[in-house]
């Protein structure tokens, strides 16, 4: 008895252990089947706040989205001075110091978005259409005003030269070795999970010392323990530790510039052909852990408003290419995100600098047209049968992945996902010219309907031949 209750108790201990250091930290099962959505208010709705944003809820759910994720809405600094300007907000021409990401209070709404019940009538709307909410934080850096500022001594970071130490968009770096600073922003945290948010998703979170997110999950799990962390970043520890997700960014941007070559991000795959990018995507993807998550987009805030600006991808081809990519980002493994818009193929320039007031803002705004028109239909229709089949079928969901490699000299991404015995194949052509190949390990019955498919046909021996664009999920 005494040994079987030490047992016992060591075991506890060691869990508690684990969880406190984040190694065994569960990740909420609604997770794995979810679909996300970014919103980014200003260009959400010409109206650009959250009761605008609010009266299109219901067609966000209709998509088959589960989190709506909401870019900054917190207050934003207004110091005049553009040295404290980051390079990418000068060069917008809105002549403005508003930027969602250069935040002043971290705990009070920016009166450009609306009121404290605003943000409560959009939170419950959503959670009464069953989805849930998460917020941006940027803790990385903040305004040159931040409260902080007038609260601690210590609330930034300096040079040797005492002066402000700043980082690459000229925003004050948070000090987290200061006591207080590390109170007040996780205390901020709580602040926001009280008012009913899910979950968090963390501006730059590599750049933010671990054991402060540790802290700051620890605390907020005891409020609301299905919270969920999403690290914009790809540090496997922070994956170990404090969050259940990171951005997919090697896959991500593998699929969008080899299907988009003329986007502006090609800087990324520049020189490199899509077996190396697909390879180097696998090298750092079998490093993480087996339960963390790969957050997958074909665009978002920074993509659609920095790198592609008029050479978005439902710019500059045809609704076909987009929903190629859509079918890889939705069926890996991983946490999908559609960005504002792109489930009507909203094709419209896109910028998050322009304040509500401007009145060229309305130009960069979701053009909501798109979705009485063709390809604003079909891309619809395909995003909620990809939800449906996250939603619905154990394969996509909770199923094992293997990569046909074999396809990637040709422009093709292709996938098997295994579950129960049963086993899909997932592949789409990243081009518009025509290409074939035999995947590897596959033999695919071409009398068999497939779950999906467009543009595609399956030879006899199990050869695909894939016109512009074409994708194929079918199970073998």
């Amino acid at each position: 008895m005494k040994t079987t209750a030490a047992k016992s108790m060591f075991a506890a201990a060691l869990a508690a252990c684990c969880v406190a250091h984040g190694a065994m930290r569960p990740t909420p099962e609604y997770l794995k089947r979810a679909t996300m959505y970014q919103i980014v208010l200003r260009n959400f709705t010409r109206d650009g706040n959250f009761r605008a944003a609010e009266a299109m809820l219901d067609h966000v759910r209709s998509a088959g989205v589960d989190i709506v994720y909401l870019t900054p809405f917190v207050e934003m600094d207004r110091d005049m001075d553009e040295a404290g300007w980051s390079p990418q907000q000068k060069k917008s021409g809105y002549h403005t110091p508003k930027n969602p990401y250069r935040v002043s209070n971290y705990d009070k709404i920016d009166p450009e978005y609306g009121k404290d019940a605003d943000f409560k009538s959009f939170n419950d709307k959503a959670h009464a259409l069953g989805m849930k909410v998460y917020m941006d934080v940027v803790y990385l850096h903040c305004g040159p005003n931040n409260v902080l500022k007038d609260m601690f001594p210590d609330a930034f970071q300096k040079n040797e030269d005492g002066t402000v130490r700043t980082t690459k968009w000229h925003f004050p770096y948070v000090n987290f070795e200061s006591k207080g600073v590390r109170k007040y922003l996780i205390d901020s945290m709580l602040h926001w999970v009280r008012l009913g948010c899910d979950g968090f998703r963390c501006d730059v979170g590599d750049g933010v010392p671990i054991d402060f997110w540790v802290e700051a999950v620890a605390a907020c799990q005891k409020v609301k323990p299905d919270l969920v962390m999403i690290n914009e970043g790809s540090k496997v520890e922070w994956l170990e530790k404090a969050f259940d997700a990171c951005y997919a960014f090697p896959f991500s941007f593998a699929v969008r510039d080899f299907l988009t070559p003329a986007v502006a991000s090609k800087p990324f795959t520049k020189g490199k052909t899509l077996p190396y990018m697909m390879n180097h995507m696998r090298e750092y993807e079998a490093k993480v852990p087996a339960d963390a998550l790969m957050m997958c987009f074909m665009d978002n805030h920074d993509s659609a408003a920095k790198y592609d600006g008029p050479n978005r991808f439902d710019r500059v081809h045809p609704v076909e290419a987009g929903n190629a990519g859509f079918v890889l980002v939705f069926l890996r493994r991983g946490l999908p995100m559609i960005f504002n818009g792109n489930e009507i193929a909203d094709n419209a320039l896109n910028t998050f600098f322009a304040a509500v007031e401007d009145i060229g803002r309305a130009r960069k705004t979701v053009d909501w047209a798109r979705a009485l028109q063709p390809a604003g239909q079909k891309r619809l229709a395909l995003i909620r049968t990809l939800s449906k089949l996250r939603h619905e079928d154990p394969v996509f969901y909770d199923g094992t992945q293997e990569w046909v490699t074999n396809g990637e000299k040709k422009n093709v991404v292709a996938f098997v996902r295994r579950h129960g015995g049963r086993a899909v194949f997932v592949a789409a052509n990243l081009r518009q010219t025509d290409t074939a190949f035999l995947p590897q390990g596959v033999k695919l019955d071409p009398a068999k309907k497939p779950i999906l498919s467009e543009n595609v046909n399956v030879e006899p021996d199990g050869t695909c031949r894939f016109g512009g664009f074409g994708f194929v999920v079918q199970e073998f």
